[in-house]
């Protein structure tokens, strides 16, 4: 089913999801560009990926704040009283996912961007719902520099319990694959998961990946010590520290909340810079002049 909206004109496809397309649209009237998602549906289970635009839609209109993506507005098509198809008008978001080949980074600026997510998760968080679905993918940086922290489908509100595991399965918290109750701590592991796949290019050992699940067909049959863990050789131990607290496989276990995720980034940058600091004055020291030989 081709997208129609009445008001808007079709710039381009973004991307596809598992279910879904993604446009950049035009509003006719104003100009202004919006993301588009549509979703399709073919068949009754699929009403699952209508309900993840429903959830995007009520946490978002709901979020205030630059880090995290606005939602505007949720649309039906409908035939015979029955829901045919779905669209979600979104802020257009334009940049490069920090799951791209063409991200790049310093890690100081790394941690920079981690940062700024954790300070759009903080106020998530306040508003009562955890993301649950924090990935390289989802993390968009924008030609300004700027980074925004897009997809809110697998959303909830906090201290509930989903009635499906729901998520991605290398950043997927314990909790969400025994399908406990979920917090800001849930989003915690997240992003440490998802700090650890970048910096090494590997995925960190999470519940729903120790054996590959039906969603990861090239994984079938392998077990977690066949897949890629990626090299922590060249990560600073403080940074280590930093994603080790994230990832404690208890929630009582790791950092209790963005806002002391945020303080323990701040402190991981500032030794990272006396490092540097350290590094460079012994580099500009003179070497002590060797003894002369024939002095006597």
């Amino acid at each position: 089913m081709a997208l129609i909206l009445p008001d808007y004109r079709i710039i381009r496809e973004i991307g596809k999801g598992a279910n879904s397309t993604l446009y950049c649209v035009e509003n006719i009237e104003t100009g202004e560009l919006r993301a588009a998602k549509h979703v399709v549906l073919n068949a009754k289970d699929e009403e699952k990926f209508i309900d993840q635009l429903r959830a995007e839609q009520a946490t978002g209109q709901t979020l205030d704040h630059p880090t995290l993506r606005k939602i505007y507005e949720l649309r039906y098509v409908r035939k015979m009283f029955r829901v045919q198809a779905a669209v979600l008008l979104m802020e257009y978001v334009d940049g490069i996912d920090m799951g791209s080949s063409k991200f790049t980074w310093t890690l100081p600026q790394l941690l920079g961007y981690f940062r700024t997510a954790a300070e759009g998760l903080s106020a998530m968080h306040q508003f009562k719902f955890v993301h649950a679905d924090l990935k390289p993918g989802n993390l968009i940086i924008t030609p300004d520099n700027k980074l925004k922290l897009i997809d809110f489908g697998q959303s909830s509100a906090i201290l509930q319990a989903k009635e499906r595991i729901q998520g991605t399965p290398d950043y997927m918290a314990p909790e969400q694959a025994k399908r406990s109750v979920l917090d800001q701590r849930t989003d915690v592991f997240g992003l440490g998961a998802t700090l650890h796949k970048i910096l090494t290019g590997g995925a960190l050992q999470t519940e729903m990946n120790k054996t590959a699940g039906m969603h990861l067909q090239a994984r079938i049959g392998k077990r977690v010590s066949d897949m890629n863990r990626g090299s922590t050789e060249n990560i600073p131990t403080c940074v280590l520290r930093l994603i080790e607290d994230c990832c404690k496989e208890e929630p009582v276990d790791r950092m209790s909340d963005m806002r002391a995720v945020i303080n323990r980034i701040d402190l991981t940058l500032t030794i990272l810079e006396h490092q540097a600091a350290a590094a460079r004055k012994s580099k500009t020291k003179s070497p002590a002049p060797p003894a002369d030989a024939n002095e006597s």
